[in-house]
């Protein structure tokens, strides 16, 4: 029985670090893709300013979304691929039915407009749940958008709160190659 409990609690954790997190750290000025590569290239990007950002590898398809996390908030950008045309208020609403859905967390209040540095438009608001805090943003481009959301304990939010908002600010769509 000792023998046991000795490889549960000292193998265990060597294991699990040997195996490793599933995450990946990134530099500050990191740029991120995501979505179908076309031409070398996938239409949404993003930059991370400042370090301890982590790539959670298992949470990432670079087709679909990416998820990125620090001190307890997690950070992730999504492609949406509209059936029809959209715009950023069918996009947030989409969202909110999507996060209500989870049970976990809802969009609080209404949405404000969002510039990113490049002139894209969207929507950002409160994201809210029990005992989490954070944020969503949509982005409607001519054939895609994307979502971005970040949440995590009220107090470790608020001290990420301008990185994240920093990322999203960031936030790129181009037009997919033919």
């Amino acid at each position: 029985m000792a023998l046991v409990l000795l490889i549960l609690t000292a193998g265990l954790p060597l294991l699990d670090k040997a195996l490793g997190s599933g995450a990946t750290p990134l530099a500050p000025g990191a740029v991120l893709s995501l979505g179908t590569e076309r031409a070398g290239a996938r239409p949404v990007t993003f930059s991370v300013p400042s370090g301890g950002w982590m790539l959670e590898t298992a949470e990432t398809s670079l087709a679909n979304n990416v998820e990125l996390s620090k001190s307890g908030v997690y950070f992730s950008v999504s492609v949406v691929v509209p059936l029809a045309p959209v715009n950023p208020r069918d996009l947030w609403d989409g969202l909110g039915r999507i996060v209500a859905a989870g049970g976990r967390s809802r969009l609080r209040a209404q949405p404000v407009p969002i510039t990113t540095a490049h002139g894209l438009t969207g929507l950002t608001g409160h994201l809210a749940g029990r005992e989490r805090s954070g944020m969503a943003t949509v982005f409607a481009g001519a054939t895609l958008g994307a979502a971005a959301t970040a949440s995590g304990r009220p107090d470790a939010y608020r001290r990420l709160a301008g990185e994240v908002e920093a990322m999203v600010r960031t936030l790129t769509i181009s037009a997919p190659a033919p």
